[in-house]
């Protein structure tokens, strides 16, 4: 029990991350922010969750690890699909912006 809780709050810490640079970055929210915390919480949370009940029946550790290379990923994106923001475009659309401007040039 103790190796799962330790599994999940370490599995927790991409998102937790992620989420701390929007703010930071991209803190241009209005009053989104205040839903959009607790929801994008909430469907990592339950990612995990549903990612340690899958990998706890598993045997290979080959699957496993897939499986957690897979999630975490998933949950960093989704942390950054939900982040809104006001009145500036998707944050996507803004880090395609800084990232991709200066090679089509």
């Amino acid at each position: 029990m103790k190796r799962l809780v330790i599994t999940f709050f370490l599995a927790m810490i991409p998102s937790i991350v992620t989420m701390l640079l929007l703010i930071e970055y991209f803190p241009y929210t209005g009053l989104g922010r205040v839903v959009s915390i607790p929801i994008t919480l909430f469907f990592n949370i339950t990612i995990l969750l549903i990612s340690l009940l899958i990998t706890q029946k598993l045997k290979s550790t080959v699957f496993k690890s897939l499986i957690w290379i897979a999630v975490i990923p998933i949950s960093v994106l989704a942390a950054i699909f939900l982040h809104p923001q006001e009145y500036l475009p998707s944050v996507l659309t803004q880090l395609r912006e800084l990232i991709f401007s200066n090679t089509t040039k």
